[in-house]
């Protein structure tokens, strides 16, 4: 089936009056359907999975739906006026032999799979120290093999039903990544020397790299990264990294940091929307509103923090006089700055942090599946403050255990809602990415994250 000679409805068999629930039933009755059907002679194509996908990431997002039906009356609009007749819509597809259709009102229930993390802080530091002992007399180069060993570390300590994720990135690919970064910052050091003239040149050059460069480290962690031995994919364009990254980034500077929000929106979306696990793709609908809202009460916040320093400072050089209150004053901006960084680090991140995770995590699909997060703003605060605390007082020796206990208390409150049986699915998708093929699947030769 063609993604392009039919509507999103007719894919589904729907029409444009479906709800949201029946949208959702209808593509889990197809996409299992089509799963049936790859060890029979009528094995599906990857169009028709593909066609599947993008109709449940259009209708399956409020905004994009609305978008796509005015897209479809404004085309009907102009094939009524051209021909003058009455348009013909796409044929509506017969409903496929499978599983009965799920009402609406359980769409979105199912048994919820916790995640967990197992590792200890006693064990990480281990780990931890070696590398850093490792990549300091090597100068840096032994880096790409720490990072190999703390993606395992995080991975395979990371739990759902039992079984832990893995991780198989190799040391070389993640070192040529860090040549190629390294290269560049180089290379921007000395057209900054050179003057603003070759500053800016060097920068508009870059400007059309970085999304080259995104896309590759996306590709590369996904492909890098598994579960039960089936492993993620990403399959985003140039192109659409450079609407994000190019489009969004500049829409960022020039309203003056107004826009990071929807900046921030379309990047999540953006690497979740192409990611897949086996043939079924991650769809994240969190809505900009909610993301305005979280970072709107950051910004009051940051600014009723600064505007009552304001004032204990208006109020402290109103007492003494001569040099006293100069010396005073001073004294107060030395207190107050550090306190306010403290504060943007202790509380200001791990609220937006928490926010964030919660409403673009709790907004995500993997296909019939939903993802629950249920992150407890003021605890992740406090666990916040007492790491912060911890690293100050032992050097920043309690790292490995600030980094464990992050990692677990992010995934304690983290969970997949399953429709059916999550084994089932894994062997599917399996089954699945083994019939129609993946082309993501060549070993990708470059991470540029550091």
């Amino acid at each position: 089936m063609n993604g392009q000679a039919a509507t999103h409805y007719s894919v589904l068999g729907l029409t444009p009056e479906a709800t949201l629930g029946e949208i959702k039933a209808a593509y889990r009755e197809r996409i299992e359907a089509l799963r049936q059907r790859l060890n029979t002679p009528e094995r599906p194509d990857e169009a028709q999975l593909d066609a599947l996908r993008q109709a449940i990431a259009t209708l399956g997002d409020p905004q994009a739906r609305a978008a796509y039906d005015a897209q479809q009356a404004l085309l009907a609009t102009v094939a009524q006026a051209a021909s003058n007749v009455p348009p013909v819509l796409p044929p509506v597809l017969p409903p496929l032999p499978s599983l009965p259709a799920v009402a609406a009102a359980d769409a979105g229930q199912g048994r919820e799979e916790k995640f967990s993390f197992e590792g200890e802080g006693g064990e990480y530091f281990r780990i931890w120290i070696v590398n850093l002992l490792l990549s300091i007399l090597t100068l840096g180069i032994y880096s790409a093999w720490a990072k190999v060993r703390r993606e395992q570390y995080f991975h395979r300590n990371l739990l759902l039903d039992g079984s832990g994720f893995d991780y198989h990135g190799q040391p070389i690919p993640i070192l040529k990544g860090r040549i190629v970064a390294v290269l560049l910052l180089i290379g921007l050091s000395l057209a900054e020397k050179a003057g603003p003239a070759a500053y800016g040149i060097a920068l508009l050059a870059l400007v059309p790299v970085v999304p080259w460069l995104a896309v590759k480290a996306f590709r590369f962690r996904a492909h890098n990264t598994s579960y039960r031995g089936l492993r993620f994919s990403f399959h985003a364009t140039y192109g659409q990294a450079a609407k994000v990254f190019i489009g969004y980034g500049l829409l960022t500077l020039l309203t003056m940091w107004l826009a990071f929000p929807l900046f921030y929106r379309q990047l999540r979306k953006f690497v979740l929307d192409n990611t897949r696990f086996g043939t079924t793709s991650l769809t994240c609908a969190v809505g900009i509103g909610e993301i305005y809202r979280i970072f709107l009460r950051s910004a009051l916040l940051i600014l009723l923090a600064g505007v009552l320093a304001l004032l204990v400072g208006i109020l402290f050089a109103a007492t003494g006089n001569g040099e006293n209150r100069a010396i005073g004053t001073i004294l107060v901006a030395a207190a107050l700055i550090p306190l306010l960084y403290l504060m943007v680090l202790t509380v200001l991140f791990p609220y937006i942090q928490a926010r964030t995770i919660n409403a673009v995590w709790g907004s995500t699909t993997l296909g019939a599946h939903a993802f629950v997060s249920r992150l407890p703003v003021g605890g992740y605060i406090r666990l916040t403050l007492a790491n912060w605390l911890a690293i100050l007082f032992t050097l920043g020796l309690f790292i490995p255990w600030a980094r464990v206990r992050v990692a677990r208390f992010r995934a304690e409150h983290l969970a997949l809602a399953v429709a059916g049986n999550l084994d089932d699915f894994v062997a599917a998708e399996a089954s699945a990415a083994t019939a129609v093929g993946d082309e993501a699947a060549e070993m990708f030769d470059l991470d540029i994250g550091l």
